[in-house]
């Protein structure tokens, strides 16, 4: 009785349309079964198992079959050679043809099965389409937050996984009973899959070779034609949305038929059944190549990354020297603007000196006025070359003052001395009259003198004072 619990066809179809279940088999020799058991048990070099996933291969489990089945197999393949050659003896015997009997003896025990160029052993994978199993992280079916969608997501997969073995161990019992030596569930590669091996044991009579105990895989119905164990896997496995395989070989058959009447039909190519250890060995090689190329394409991707990552700071690098460039080029035009507003207005006159070798605004310029307002705070806060500026011509001013003042000092002190120097004279010239002149005139002469010569020393005084004041002003 089937253990799977339902599931709702359209469910199991809700992508673009019903999945087939696939199923595979491939011809194997007994002693090929290490190599079997070797990609089983993820023994194989690790370059071969690249889909594979490590984290995973603890959930595979046998699921049909004993612990020693390979063990049981080989004794079985000895027991089954010796009862047939005894079997075949003895017949041989009973119709009196003793020297072949002896000659078989010679031989001595022979394979249980027909000599072939694969193997009587049937090697089977049973899967469906990895988007069956494995839904979309998309599907409008998942509601709520991310990881509740991911949670039910997930439990959808475990699921399905289990309706999928439990229906394929169902059909392997029901369909080959003990014949299933061996069978897997793997959930650690690209698709969940039963993996197995089956022996087609069956027996034969003749007069001549008594009883013989065979593998023969054509003894079995879906062993000797493909065709209707697809058939018969696809019905059994409809309850879960899954459907059969394309129809190859009837196709292949219309085809012919139709040809006949119709030369221009195309015949389908058979597909070639490729073993599953072959398959395996090919899946291999094109995953590497595939890796490969994603490599390739991964590191051209980050060569182009890094690229556009070492253009982009190229450019941030010249964005900013060209704002750092601009803004210095423009603090350099505001400083010569204001370096030459001052020297225009120190020309026209607006900007007068002031004490302390400091400029200030001329009256003349009028009271709260935009100009006035301006010079008043360029006066204020100048920048670094206006402020050189504004030292230097304050500098330059009483420069200019010391050395006008130096210069009347001298035309003061020439003047002075000349002044002196006549004054000498007019007091020379005055004794020589006084002598000249006979006694009792001298005292009218003196009286009538005396204002002229106060009035010179006067004005000689207020001389030397006026050159001792604009001297210390300059001072």
């Amino acid at each position: 009785m089937s253990m799977h619990h339902s599931i709702d066809a359209s469910a199991g179809a809700s992508v673009s349309s019903p999945r087939p279940v696939v199923l595979r088999f491939a011809e194997l020799y007994p002693q090929q079964l290490n190599r079997y058991r070797m990609h089983g048990d993820r023994k194989q070099q690790e370059d071969r198992l690249d889909h594979v996933d490590p984290s995973r291969t603890v959930l595979n489990e046998q699921i049909l079959g004993s612990p020693n089945w390979h063990k049981e197999l080989t004794q079985a393949v000895r027991l089954a050679s010796l009862e047939n050659i005894n079997q075949e003896v003895e017949g041989l015997r009973a119709a009196k043809r003793r020297k072949e009997a002896d000659r078989r003896l010679i031989e001595g025990p022979r394979d249980p099965w027909r000599k072939s160029k694969s193997g009587p052993l049937r090697e089977f994978i049973i899967t469906a389409n990895r988007e069956w199993f494995v839904p979309s992280q998309d599907d409008t079916r998942f509601v709520g937050t991310d990881e509740e969608k991911e949670a039910a997501r997930q439990k959808l997969i475990e699921e399905r996984e289990a309706q999928f073995q439990d229906l394929a161990i169902e059909w392997l019992r029901s369909r080959f009973g003990d014949q299933v030596l061996h069978a897997r569930a793997d959930r650690d590669e690209t698709t969940f899959h039963i993996h197995g091996v089956i022996a087609p044991w069956t027996e034969k009579h003749s007069k001549r070779s008594g009883t013989q105990r065979l593998i023969q895989p054509s003894s079995h119905p879906l062993l000797k034609d493909y065709e209707k164990a697809q058939d018969d896997i696809g019905a059994f496995f409809a309850s879960l949305g899954l459907t059969r395989g394309e129809r190859q070989a009837a196709a292949r058959r219309k085809a012919k038929r139709e040809k006949k009447n119709d030369p221009a039909v195309i015949i389908p190519r058979r597909k070639k059944h490729v073993p599953a250890h072959i398959w395996r060995a090919n899946e291999e090689v094109r995953l590497a190549r595939e890796k490969a190329k994603v490599q390739a394409e991964k590191k051209k991707l980050e060569a182009k990354r890094e690229h556009s990552e070492r253009l982009l700071r190229d450019t941030r690098r010249q964005q900013e020297a060209l704002i750092a460039a601009t803004e210095r080029a423009e603090a350099r035009e505001t400083v010569a603007n204001e370096v030459i507003e001052i020297a225009e207005h120190a020309a026209t006159g607006n900007l007068i000196p002031a004490e302390n070798d400091r400029m200030t605004v001329s009256p003349r310029v009028p009271a709260k006025s935009r100009e006035r307002d301006r010079l008043e705070r360029l006066l204020l806060a100048p920048g670094s070359s206006a402020r050189k500026l504004l030292i230097h011509l304050g500098g330059a001013y009483r420069a200019f003052r010391q050395g006008a003042a130096q210069q009347a000092e001298k035309s003061v002190a020439a003047l002075l001395a000349a002044v002196e120097q006549k004054e000498t004279a007019l007091d020379q010239l005055r004794a020589k009259m006084l002598a000249a002149l006979p006694p009792g005139l001298r005292k009218y002469f003196i009286a009538d003198t005396q204002i002229e010569k106060r009035a010179i020393e006067i004005a000689n005084k207020e001389l030397k004072n006026n050159n001792k004041n604009n001297d210390q002003k300059n001072r």
